[in-house]
């Protein structure tokens, strides 16, 4: 089998599983497609083909004519049985697609698309689900919202919930310790972990520490971990104008174990986008088993159950309320860490099995004899 990955569709993460799954079956034969070069450094399996099929820009236009031209002729020069896209996946080809992750940014946020780019959703995202030959998606939420919106045939949508690692080790007393002095000048935190953005509803989460701050009088503060996302420069300038912007701490671009030394040491996780497709982020709070406050949308309530205080988005007091609950009641605090060994049962499953099998279930057989 002939196994096309849209490499750069996916994000670092992602990116290390699908590496992983090409490892894990050197009987197979797996191209790797990029929209620009990549480092002289990959050390690419033996049955991993790197090819680079370039994309000069990231205009709607030029995305366009990538996935409907330039794609389809690379899928018939590798003889490719199957194309797994992110997001995105091509109209003109004969070949079998798994699409990952659609993305509904469009229905739920529009705000933060242009008008063209608002156009170019609303009428190829209804395409995509229609073309792909099978859909994964993390939650049930998100295949009920496909299923009833866009009427797509409920037995080609698999829901696979992101697989909880198990890499790291806890910290103890002491190593916890080291952490909070090196990043929170030996006090206990709050930990956001995402893309830093506005889209992420950081500027409520501002106003919801500082309306925590004001009442409590404590000197816990707030770290913001991740990667610039969209509209940074808004977030950036809220913050200058923050007045508790000395206790909150941005922190970009940090080597992986070191952000699990932050998140394992915090004394809870925020996570409160109004709307989230890929909460995977959130699930840090229970593999380093520290409670956490998460929006109250349906996909939160589906992935943590009764393991995390749930609070309004839309709603920076209650986010604040939320905040000072956890502050306030140590014992509300324990109860979510031993709901959270529950929790985590559903995300423990050997997500990489599950997903070769759908390939093999979904891939076309010489699709261009």
């Amino acid at each position: 089998m002939r196994i096309a990955v849209n490499a750069g569709s996916f994000t670092n993460c992602e990116y290390k599983q699908v590496l992983h799954l090409a490892l894990s079956h050197p009987e197979e034969n797996f191209i790797f497609i990029f929209n620009k070069p990549f480092s002289e450094t990959f050390n690419f399996p033996g049955n991993v083909t790197a090819v680079v099929v370039p994309r000069k820009k990231d205009s709607l236009l030029k995305l366009k004519i990538w996935y409907r031209f330039k794609i389809p002729i690379a899928l018939k020069t590798h003889k490719a049985d199957i194309f797994i896209s992110k997001s995105y996946i091509s109209l003109k080809t004969k070949v079998s697609q798994l699409l990952i992750s659609p993305d509904l940014t469009f229905i739920f946020q529009p705000s933060f698309l242009t008008k063209k780019d608002l156009c170019f959703y609303k009428k190829n995202t209804p395409r995509f689900l229609n073309k792909a030959d099978a859909i994964l998606v993390n939650s049930d939420c998100l295949k009920k919202e496909i299923v009833g919106r866009f009427k797509i045939n409920d037995e080609k949508i698999k829901v696979l919930y992101p697989q909880i690692g198990k890499d790291f080790t806890a910290l103890d007393f002491e190593e916890k310790e080291l952490i909070k002095e090196k990043y929170a000048q030996g006090n206990e935190y709050f930990i956001y972990k995402g893309n830093i953005s506005e889209q992420q509803n950081l500027l409520n989460l501002l106003k919801a520490f500082s309306f925590f701050k004001k009442r409590q009088k404590s000197n816990m503060q707030l770290l913001i971990t991740g990667n610039r996302g969209i509209n940074y420069e808004k977030f950036e300038e809220s913050l200058r104008l923050f007045r508790f912007k000395k206790e909150v701490k941005v922190l970009e671009n940090l080597s992986a174990t070191e952000t699990q030394k932050i998140i394992a040491s915090a004394y809870a996780m925020i996570y409160v986008p109004s709307y989230e497709s890929e909460p995977w982020q959130a699930l840090e709070a229970i593999k380093y088993k520290i409670p956490a406050i998460v929006s109250s949308i349906p996909v939160m309530h589906e992935y943590f159950g009764e393991a995390a205080l749930y609070a309004d988005p839309e709603n920076f007091k209650d986010i604040a309320e939320k905040m000072m609950q956890i502050f306030k009641d140590e014992k509300i605090r324990k109860q979510l860490i031993e709901k959270e060994k529950t929790e985590i049962e559903k995300f423990s499953n050997n997500n990489e099995d599950i997903i070769f099998q759908i390939i093999k279930n979904t891939a076309t057989k010489n699709p261009f004899d």
